[in-house]
């Protein structure tokens, strides 16, 4: 027994018995459990007869498969779904699987506002499963509903690349994927999932439609107004009622933000491209001189950045040490391609610079392979570069179109190579055609720099746009929230440009000045392309479905 004063001069003291009081706080039932007492005298729960008819009675037969139908003329957009959503599958306070978000029109005289909910799509052909590079998505046979495999992800956010509408949301908490998975559990019980069961007006349902149709759909462009190009990956999600008439935009399109820089991937790929280009500037150097130590140093500096973008790699993904995973996907995945070439690509470049220290020793047999070990380097290093440009291109992002990303990277490549030829002329004197060769090496830098510039000038024009065009929405970001990274990019490619033709014209420099010269130039251009890879990515805006801001 416990005793309680507030003040012992003035009043009696109160007694409570803390068993008891335990004792009835245990009685007091939660709401759980209050809940399942009124559910618990019938075999049904209570509100099936509501939800019932908003889900199908039967699997879907062959060609068919599950979708999410939206009535648009029902949807207030009240979030009761987004928050249903959220609490049943435990999601994190920032982490949303469904969204509402606003179709308006942009004329004065026919003002109309729709709201639009939207989640993952399950399509046909869903850019997330053919993506991945370690089959994590699944999409089930019967019911054609995809997905995501927590267990098996490694964290890489390639699908969340290969889906055109942002469906699959990254867990930094967690280092791994996921999304909507049209609660199938809930469904293989007869039950309606959770946005479907928690929609006031009714406004989502279940829907059996044909893959067939829904192809036929996407051809023919018949979506969702301002959402990504249907024929992409087919999405079979289904909005019904009345749309405007007129030309709308997404609510969320007005408002530009920066996608994401994905840093280590910018390492990667420079790091990759300049080895490449090394390799390549070390073989012509090889093969234009007699001297042994010739391509050496390009050799050594290709060594160097593949070793450094295989442990840069493993840094992007949410679950390092589940990388080795990345080879099951070789099949669909160019991100597997590219992995499994890279990590056979540094190896072989290794043991091609091992074939210039060898030369004086009793393994100088292997010198004589030198040239056919640098080929087969070569080779991998050009499948996996060409594979880094298929991961971006496969995505149809707008910005990411194979023309300019074949462009972008295969300059870093020359840049690399045209570097490494005017660092080889220097150290080696025997090269044919000795200060001319330097001088074509800084004139084709020199002209490619300009180009780039003059590309990176020409791309403004899109500006004066629509915000419903990606490219528009790309210029704008660069000439606005991204304009720093932008002119420091131009500025570094000119300052590298100028410092070449100063080192070539400077030629009677002393050495200790001549390296510093050199490496500031690497740095300039290095700094260079690193923002410009940034900015490949961080300016990517293509318009995604209403309610999921870019």
């Amino acid at each position: 027994m416990a005793t309680l004063t507030d003040n012992p001069t003035q009043s009696p003291p109160r007694t409570f018995d803390l068993v008891e009081l335990l004792l009835s706080e245990q009685q007091d039932l939660s709401a759980v459990s209050r809940f399942a007492q009124r559910h618990a005298e019938v075999e049904y729960p209570l509100l099936q007869p509501t939800y019932r008819d908003l889900i199908p009675l039967s699997q879907p037969g062959p060609g068919e498969q599950f979708a999410f139908e939206v009535d648009l003329n029902a949807c207030s957009g009240c979030k009761a779904c987004v928050v249903a959503c959220h609490n049943l599958n435990g999601l994190e306070e920032e982490e949303t699987w469904r969204s509402v978000g606003l179709l308006q029109t942009m004329e004065e005289a026919n003002p109309i506002v729709q709201h639009v909910t939207t989640a993952c799509h399950h399509c046909v052909d869903p850019g997330c499963l053919s993506g991945c590079p370690v089959k994590a998505y699944e999409k089930d046979p019967v019911t054609g509903i995809v997905v995501h495999l927590d267990d098996q992800c490694i964290g890489c956010q390639y699908c969340t690349l290969m889906c055109p509408y942002d469906v699959p949301q990254y867990s930094k908490t967690k280092g791994i994927v996921r999304k909507c998975d049209m609660c199938h559990t809930r469904l293989a019980s007869g039950e309606a999932p959770a946005c479907v069961q928690s929609c006031p007006s009714r406004a989502i349902k279940i829907a059996v439609v044909s893959q067939e149709e829904t192809v036929a759909l996407a051809e023919r462009n018949e979506f969702l107004p301002t959402a990504a190009d249907p024929r992409i990956t087919k999405p079979t999600t289904r909005f019904v009622g009345r749309l405007p008439d007129t030309a709308g935009v997404s609510g969320s399109q007005n408002g530009l933000r920066p996608s994401h820089g994905h840093l280590p991937l910018v390492l990667l790929l420079v790091l990759s491209q300049v080895s490449l280009g090394a390799v390549v500037a070390s073989l012509i150097a090889s093969v234009w001189s007699t001297a042994e130590q010739a391509g050496m140093a390009t050799a050594i500096l290709a060594t160097l950045t593949a070793l450094a973008a295989m442990l840069v790699a493993p840094i992007h993904l949410g679950r390092p040490l589940y990388g080795f995973r990345v080879f099951l996907g070789l099949r669909t995945s160019w991100l597997s391609r590219e992995a499994v070439l890279l990590g056979k690509y540094t190896p072989l470049v290794g043991a091609y610079l091992a074939t210039h220290f060898l030369a004086e020793t009793s393994w100088n047999v292997v010198v004589d392979y030198r040239g056919l070990i640098g080929g087969i380097a070569l080779l991998f290093g050009t499948a996996a570069v060409f594979c880094s440009a298929m991961i971006y291109i496969v995505t149809r992002r707008a910005l990411w179109r194979h023309w300019r990303t074949f462009a972008q990277f295969a300059a870093t490549v020359l840049l690399a190579v045209g570097l490494g030829l005017f660092v080889e002329g220097a150290l080696v004197g025997d090269l044919a055609h000795g200060k001319n060769f330097q001088l074509l090496a800084v004139g084709g830098v020199v002209s490619l720099l300009l180009v780039r510039i003059a590309a990176a000038v020409w791309f403004r024009r899109f500006t004066f746009g629509e915000l419903s065009q990606p490219l528009v929405r790309s210029a704008k970001l660069l000439r606005g929230r991204l304009v720093t990274f932008a002119t420091w990019r131009e500025l570094l490619w000119g300052t590298g440009g100028g410092l070449m033709i100063m080192l070539l014209l400077g030629s009677t420099a002393e050495a200790d000045l001549w390296i510093v010269g050199v490496l500031l130039i690497a740095f300039c251009l290095f700094a260079a392309e690193t923002l410009d890879r940034f900015l490949y990515f961080a300016a990517e805006s293509t318009p995604t479905m209403p309610g999921q801001p870019k």
